[in-house]
């Protein structure tokens, strides 16, 4: 997100840009383009202010077009990184509720396990527990050599 913002920030100042161009031609046209003098020839007044502003109205367009064609570009890229990281949100929060919903069933599983400590004393609860470890160990290490014994067949 911080990404996204620092791009927003660089983006700010060529829209400043495009909308200082704008206001500027968007003054009274009579500034920009003043009436002829009275003894002004058309072709004078063609040569000398007509053509010179619409060279530079030119100009201006053909830049505010390439600065709008990046913009538009660099808009879309940002648009197209924001809805990834949104995804990521998204799937952050799917699996941020799959993890509560976990943690809710291991308490219950702990809870239980409590009760039945209490019942039946927490000596004889524990050494159950180390039993079953132990079978689970011999269980494994029996996979683990049957496994071997199969390899050293082959």
């Amino acid at each position: 997100m911080e990404r996204q913002e620092q791009r927003l920030k660089e983006l700010a100042p060529a829209v400043r840009n495009m909308e200082q161009l704008a206001a500027q031609f968007s003054d009274d046209p009579e500034r920009i383009l003043p009436e002829p003098g009275p003894l002004e020839s058309a072709k004078s007044y063609r040569e000398k202010k007509a053509k010179p502003l619409l060279a530079q109205i030119v100009k201006v367009l053909r830049s505010l077009y390439r600065a709008y064609v990046e913009l538009k570009r660099k808009y879309e890229r940002l648009q197209g990184d924001y809805g990834r990281a949104r995804e990521g949100n998204e799937r952050l929060s799917d699996r941020l509720q799959e993890t509560k919903l976990e943690n809710k069933a291991l308490r219950g599983a702990v809870a239980d396990f409590e009760r039945v400590k209490r019942a039946f004393g927490p000596e004889e609860v524990e050494r159950a527990v180390e039993d079953a470890k132990r079978r689970e160990a011999q269980e494994r290490e029996q996979k683990k050599a049957k496994r071997r014994f199969r390899r050293g067949a082959r």
